[in-house]
This record gives structure tokens, C-alpha cells and sequence, in this order.
């Protein structure tokens, strides 16, 4: 046959030859495929961030993905070679975006021939926002109650201020983060302890925090209590004066530890009356002292000072 005619047999009734090839390529693939053994695994979905859109739709927790390889190739394919996930720094405007799923596979799958990989879903469709940041304070979160009598008097937490990112809508809801629980139960002294700060929602992300501890002051609780009827005592009286009548009783109340305060009894040394500056007969306006344990302070004393009248004391 001559090269002419060959040529023209060639390429006679080309567009059914081209469609044969197609297929019969087509029917070598699928055979091929059809033939291979298969593995499906339940992938959990990761999320990464980036860019300046963060994610407020509810994504899939996991992703099916099906491998299918020669039987040899496919027994030592498990579920940690291959991990699933989106990628939200393709994300450019707000609303709904379209999202492919894709894969990360060890380097070793690049050795198989043949393999199909296939995830399902595919493609995913999730609302997203304009992701906005804000510096917000840190409170703890107490658990239990100091000992009796026992309470806390303040409490340092370092940080004291976080900056947080996230969705907008949800960033501007955000006044305060919390910390982890930190136990008071039974305790009678201060103490330091590390913390976590937790975040208030998981579309919330916590920025650059370091190593967190709160330290926390315990002292004894304070209380108030109310003396009534007490006598006053003379002081410095001079002995050629005395009082006209009997001095006024007062009303003292006092602030102080409360178990110690329960059990203050006081005297008639407590509340005196100071004439150290008197020396003549007359009416006179006394100031009173007071004269109690340092762990109390005077919240009031009434009268504060007393009325007097001194009169000439004739008594050998």
C-alpha cells in the first residue's frame, strides 16, 4: 500500500476512529478502577484559618474518604495518612462561600498507581464574617467557700486583659472572658495557682496569652457588732473635782475578725472619759477614748463626747 493511500485510509472516517480510542481508553480505566480493592475512613474536618473572614456556619465534624489501590499498596494505607480539611484564607467576601474539601496525603500515595481518592462532601457551602478583635478583662471563676470566719479579701489575676478575634457580630456580644475554676474550698491563707482562660464561645480565639496564675488574698472575715449600755469610766479626773451625776452610758460598735469579735466581752476600762485638761468646777463637753484590741477598729461610738457637770469634791 502506498504511503498516500495509507495516509488516506488513516485518517478516513476519523471522528468514529477518535471516539473508539476514547472508549476503548475509557473501558482500560474503568476496568482498572473497578478491579481495585477499597478502604473508606471517617475523617474528622479541620479548620484552617486565615485571612480576613472567619467562619460563624456550622461546618461537618468529619468527612467520609474512600481509597481505592492495588490490594498490596492499599494494606498499609491507614486512617492517619491522610488528613481533611478547609482552607478559609480563600475566603474574600461575607455570607455564603463555597468551600472545596482537600486533602493532605503522606508522601508515599505519589508511588501508587493505580488510586482514586474520593471525599464526601465535596464541596461546602458556610456562612462567614468580617473577623474583628477587642481587649476584654479576665475574671476567675471561684469554686467552693474559705473556712469559716475566713474570706477573700482580693484576688490579682495576670493577665488581668485579653485580646480576643472572631465573627464580628459575636466579637462585639463579648464583655469579659473567664478563667478556670479555681478552688476556695476550706482554705485560711492566700495562695498563687496557674489558671487557664477559657474562651466564651468557640468562634471566640484568645491572642497571645502567655502563662496565666491568679493570685488570691484570704484573711479573716470581717464583722460589726454593737456594744449597748456601756459605762464610762473617769480618766485623769482631778481629786479635788467630781462628777454631778453618774457618767451617760454609751453605745459602741466595733469591726473586726467575726470569730474573734463573737467573743469580745468588754470591760469598764473600754470607754473612759479624759479630764486631763479639766481643773475647774463647771459644764464641760468630754471627749471619750476608746481603748480595744488592734485586730478591731470604731465603726461609731454615741454620744461621742459627754456632758458633764464637775462640782467640787468636799470628801476628806
Amino acid at each position: 500500500m502506498k504511503f498516500r493511500e495509507f495516509t488516506a485510509e488513516l485518517f478516513s472516517n476519523w471522528p468514529v476512529k477518535l471516539f473508539s480510542i476514547a472508549a476503548a481508553v475509557i473501558l482500560y480505566f474503568s476496568f482498572q478502577i473497578v478491579s481495585l480493592d477499597s478502604k473508606s475512613f471517617s475523617l474528622p474536618l479541620q479548620i484552617r484559618e486565615g485571612g480576613n473572614f472567619v467562619l460563624t456556619g456550622q461546618a461537618p465534624s468529619y468527612v467520609r474518604v474512600t481509597v481505592r489501590a492495588k490490594p498490596d499498596n492499599l494494606a498499609i494505607v491507614q486512617k492517619s495518612d491522610i488528613q481533611a480539611y478547609i482552607d478559609t484564607s480563600l475566603v474574600t467576601e461575607a455570607g455564603n462561600n463555597t468551600l472545596q474539601v482537600k486533602l493532605d496525603l503522606k508522601d508515599f500515595f505519589t508511588l501508587m498507581e493505580p488510586l482514586d481518592i474520593q471525599v464526601k462532601p465535596y464541596r461546602l457551602s458556610l456562612a462567614f464574617e468580617k473577623i474583628a478583635y477587642k481587649t476584654v478583662p479576665v475574671t476567675p471563676l471561684f469554686f467552693g467557700t474559705p473556712a469559716d470566719g475566713f474570706e477573700v479579701s482580693s484576688w490579682t489575676l495576670s493577665p488581668a486583659k485579653v485580646q480576643i478575634s472572631g465573627p464580628e457580630s459575636i466579637v462585639a456580644s463579648v464583655t469579659e472572658v473567664h478563667s478556670s475554676t479555681v478552688d476556695l474550698q476550706e482554705r485560711k491563707t492566700g495562695f498563687k495557682a496557674p489558671v487557664i482562660i477559657e474562651r466564651s464561645s468557640k468562634r471566640i480565639q484568645i491572642l497571645g496569652v502567655p502563662d496565666s496564675s491568679i493570685k488570691v488574698d484570704i484573711s479573716p472575715r470581717l464583722d460589726t457588732r454593737r456594744f449597748s449600755n456601756l459605762s464610762v469610766q473617769s480618766l485623769d479626773l482631778d481629786s479635788k473635782l467630781k462628777t454631778e451625776q453618774a457618767l451617760q452610758k454609751v453605745t459602741l460598735v466595733l469591726s473586726g475578725p467575726k470569730k474573734v469579735l463573737d467573743s469580745f466581752v468588754p470591760d469598764d476600762t473600754v470607754v473612759q472619759a479624759d479630764f486631763s485638761d479639766i481643773h475647774e468646777v463647771g459644764t464641760y463637753s468630754v471627749p471619750l477614748r476608746v481603748y480595744i484590741p488592734d485586730e478591731f477598729s470604731v465603726v461609731s461610738i454615741e454620744p461621742p463626747t459627754l456632758k458633764v457637770q464637775l462640782v467640787e469634791n468636799t470628801a476628806p
